[in-house]
């Protein structure tokens, strides 16, 4: 788990470089500004959420860039398209399988070509040594960078369970969420 906080721990420096460089209005020459790059970010960890609810693995792959860099709890870290798409197949062939998450702040740096979110997630998932479907619930930081299409793609995306958050579902009984912000 040292290693797991050790990259959340570089995600959140990433992050707040981001947001030291300066988070203000850019480009007068027609370029987005902060708050359209927020609205797209917005916008696509909406369309994320509901590409997991659907457990559509090629649309939520699609918010990776082919080099992104993924940690998330009880997983090995994985790195490249390749590896990423063996952590999603594999939890979205879990029958328990769901995740929702929410930012609670999109910051845009200066330049306009790197953007983070931070929030909560809430996850349920099939316990491979108990077999007990579980939920568990956290933190994220996922780095975003500007692509040549104009679209922007995940490149780095971290997440860490909260403390002794992991419970087991009880049967009949509501599976109940850390507090998601709107967004």
């Amino acid at each position: 788990m040292r290693g797991v906080g050790k990259a959340f721990a570089l995600a959140c420096t990433a992050a707040l470089a981001i947001g030291v460089s300066g988070c203000q209005k850019y480009g007068t020459d027609g370029t987005a500004s902060v708050d359209s790059v927020k609205d797209a970010i917005k916008a696509d960890e909406k369309k994320w959420n509901e590409q997991f609810k659907a457990q559509d693995l090629e649309g939520a792959l699609g918010h990776y860039a082919d080099d992104a860099y993924f940690v998330a709890p009880g997983v090995k870290p994985a790195s490249g398209s390749t590896e990423i798409r063996q952590v999603y197949a594999k939890g979205m062939a879990d029958p328990a399988f769901e995740i929702s998450f929410a930012s609670d702040k999109v910051d845009v740096a200066a330049s306009g070509d790197l953007a983070y979110s931070r929030g909560h997630f809430t996850e349920k998932y099939t316990d491979p040594k108990t077999q007990k479907v579980m939920t568990d619930s956290g933190s994220f930081v996922t780095v975003y960078k500007k692509q040549s299409d104009g679209s922007w793609k995940a490149v780095e995306d971290f997440a860490a369970a909260d403390p002794d958050s992991a419970k087991p579902v009880e049967p009949g009984k509501p599976v109940t969420h850390a507090k998601m912000v709107s967004m």
